[in-house]
């Protein structure tokens, strides 16, 4: 697997990217806060010269003095970058500073009357693309002259620090956002020993240590849920190769006896001459076996067809009451023979696959007249609860002992194994009814008290 699609990597990487962008959002606030900040008192300074130029103005003897004392103005500028152009009202030039030679906007001068505030202050591009604050005002001169008093600075050393004070930011946001990545891939990998640790675990369990289980202990909370989830599955599977293993030795079992008894009656026939008659009574008793096992490899076909998920039902409304009659009849014979009476209760109409609903109580049927007492009735009954129609099939006789209810409809199970008879199931027929009611989203179950046993077969009714 390569590192970048290891949930490490993806999380440190989703990390650093949260960590740049809150650095870059807080990077970004301080960079317009500083630039606000300079800016304003920037402002300040522009709004103050023009008020310090005007009282130059206003205190100075004329004119001409001022143009003669240059270093009064000079000085108060302090610097390169500074602009002050000082016009009479025919536009000529009494005081004009203006190193960069910088081209200026018309300008509508303030009162002199009025205090200049940050609102009046234009920020012009100029002439080499670096910006340029400017405020005009008016002042009065020596001898009451209205002057236009025009104050500036030249904002290449604001641009040039902001510049370096982003530079700096990128950097730091960069730096942070790597870090970021570091710290979070060396505390994820940190964080997720244990996801290793329950790794090695689960490799080190093998088809003969299914029962072990995933401690739980000394591990992160949110690890719990999954650990309780994988012990779950390690439970079903151990009982579900429990049960495979008691069904293959079960199947073993069941085919052994019909051919040993195959090999037995044929090597009884062929170690001497036999008469006619004694070979076809041989051969109705292999006949006999050979039906066994058919019907055994019949049902087992049925039973992995009827586990497949994609199993499809061919639902239809049947009449209970019809299918209970077929079934009476069906088994009259049968019933006749040990003298047992069949009683048909079924009423009503019930959404179902016909064949495998005539399958499934057929078996119970078959099951009840072979264990029911002689002279006791059958009956058929049905039940209905909230959301649910139960089919019956009661009958009299030996009770079933409580340990054999809960494994009635396991495969190739039987109460009393020495009870084999020629027309039975080979303990497939209750495990048949199982599935069968599964692929209908069904239930099964059965209750033994006294001389009465039955069968319910659950319908969930929408």
């Amino acid at each position: 697997m390569q590192r970048s699609s290891s949930i490490a990597w993806r999380l440190a990487l989703a990390f650093a990217a949260v960590c740049a962008l809150v650095l870059s959002m807080i990077g970004v606030f301080l960079y317009r806060s500083l630039a606000g900040e300079i800016a304003y008192r920037d402002d300040l300074a522009l709004m103050g010269r023009l008020e310090q130029v005007r009282a130059l103005l206003q205190d100075s003897d004329s004119l001409d003095a001022l143009q003669a004392r240059p270093r009064l103005y000079q000085n108060m500028l302090g610097n390169q970058e500074s602009l002050l152009l000082v016009r009479r009202a025919d536009g000529s030039t009494v005081i004009g500073i203006n190193p960069r030679q910088q081209r200026l906007p018309e300008l509508q001068p303030i009162a002199q009357e009025l205090r200049p505030q940050r609102r009046d202050i234009l920020l012009w591009p100029g002439s080499d693309q670096v910006p340029v604050a400017l405020l005009a005002g008016q002042a009065s001169g020596p001898e009451g002259e209205v002057l236009t008093v025009i104050a500036g600075k030249i904002l290449s050393e604001r641009e040039q620090m902001l510049a370096s004070y982003r530079l700096r930011l990128y950097l730091a946001v960069g730096l942070g956002a790597l870090l970021a990545f570091a710290l979070g891939l060396l505390l994820l990998r940190r964080g997720l020993q244990p996801l290793r640790q329950l790794s090695e675990a689960v490799r080190e369990i093998d088809l003969r240590s299914l029962d072990r289980r995933l401690h739980s202990t000394g591990i992160p909370a949110e690890f719990h849920e999954p650990v309780q989830a994988l012990n779950a599955m390690l439970a079903r599977l151990e009982e579900s190769f429990q049960r495979l293993s008691q069904f293959s030795a079960d199947l073993a079992h069941e085919i052994r006896t019909p051919l040993h008894n195959l090999l037995g009656s044929n090597g009884l026939a062929l170690n001497q001459p036999r008469s006619a008659a004694e070979y076809q009574e041989v051969l109705a008793s292999n006949m006999e076996e050979f039906e066994r096992l058919g019907r055994m490899a019949e049902n087992l076909l049925f039973l992995a067809r009827a586990e497949q998920a994609d199993a499809v039902l061919d639902r239809q409304l049947l009449s209970l009451s019809a299918v209970g009659a077929q079934l009476c009849d069906y088994f009259e014979a049968l019933a006749d023979d040990r003298q047992i009476r069949l009683e048909n209760g079924f009423y009503g109409e019930l959404w179902a696959d016909q064949q495998l609903l005539q399958r499934a109580l057929g078996n119970l049927l078959a099951n009840a007249v072979r264990h029911a007492d002689p002279g006791s009735p059958i009956s058929l009954r049905r039940r209905d609860e909230a959301g649910w129609c139960w089919l019956q099939v009661h009958n009299q006789g030996p009770a079933i002992a409580p340990e054999h209810l809960p494994r009635l409809f396991d495969r190739f199970y039987r109460v009393d194994p020495s009870r084999a008879e020629p027309g039975d199931s080979g303990g497939l027929g209750l495990a048949i009814v199982r599935s069968i009611m599964l692929l209908h989203g069904g239930q099964v179950r059965v209750a033994s008290e006294g001389q009465a046993t039955v069968f319910e077969l659950g319908f969930a009714v929408l």
